[in-house]
């Protein structure tokens, strides 16, 4: 997915910081092999602390992965999209416009388009992208890219055959949770909430499994979780009653680095 003014990419990093919900997890990637290399507990008083993350950097090009809680998302239809770039962009910021509840210039707007009457629309707080790249400057990171899990993951998806995607994958971090549910590989939904503990997360998993078919006629049969550092049975054990395929793919726990497959 191409999201330009969001995000930096000029190529894939040798190290990754991501920003957890609970932690900051640091990983060296060589030949596109992760490896781990520590984890901190976040100090949400501070809301990008580098200081006790430095000490473990190594002195080679970094990347920044942000989990899914940093960013608003909305997938918007439309009957037709002008073909000239400046033209759908008035018309997708247009949309946004209306059903975002705060002032959208506060947020930096991007999207991208996943079929020709529909796109995916990120929102991500201009002062959050400011203090990123003050913090990164003032501690001599070479930054290269910065990205988000999300669209990491479905990025690395891309490879997959359709016939072989489940029908929602969900992505924990935390007490984040995100549900993108898909259609020939294309996301139709997608729900966030911040749930705080397995049981309330495989209640509102359900619901809104429920939700997707009443309303986009989607009758899931199987699914992928994706997380870092998070007990993955908890919620697997809530969704066996719904009889759901598990479908596990390589590398599920670290999927948002970039370049893994």
């Amino acid at each position: 997915m191409e999201l330009n003014k969001i995000f930096i990419k000029y190529k894939n990093p040798n190290q990754v910081i991501y920003f957890g919900d609970k932690k900051i997890y640091l990983f060296l990637i060589t030949n596109n092999i992760p490896e781990f290399v520590d984890s901190f507990e976040r100090d949400h008083k501070d809301e990008f602390f580098l200081e006790g993350i430095t000490k473990k950097l190594a002195k080679v090009e970094t990347g920044i992965i942000l989990n899914p809680g940093y960013f608003v998302y909305n997938l918007l239809s439309f009957d037709k999209l002008p073909y000239k770039k400046k033209q759908r962009d008035d018309l997708v910021n247009w949309r946004v416009g209306k059903i975002f509840p705060e002032n959208i210039e506060n947020y930096i707007h991007d999207y991208t388009m996943l079929d020709k009457n529909s796109v995916l629309s990120i929102l991500f707080r201009r002062n959050l992208r400011s203090s990123i790249e003050e913090k990164v400057f003032n501690a001599g990171i070479n930054l290269i890219s910065l990205g988000n899990s999300t669209v990491e993951i479905i990025n690395s998806l891309r490879s997959v055959k359709e016939k072989e995607l489940p029908d929602f994958i969900i992505e924990r971090d935390g007490n984040i949770l995100l549900m993108v549910f898909l259609r020939g590989g294309c996301p139709i939904y997608i729900r966030k909430m911040r749930t705080e503990n397995n049981s309330v997360s495989g209640n509102e998993i359900k619901k809104t499994i429920t939700f997707v078919e009443k309303n986009y006629g989607l009758k899931s049969s199987s699914f992928s979780l994706f997380s870092v550092g998070e007990d993955k049975k908890s919620i697997i054990n809530e969704l066996n009653e719904l009889k759901l395929d598990n479908l596990v793919f390589k590398n599920s726990n670290i999927r948002f680095l970039p370049g893994i497959k």
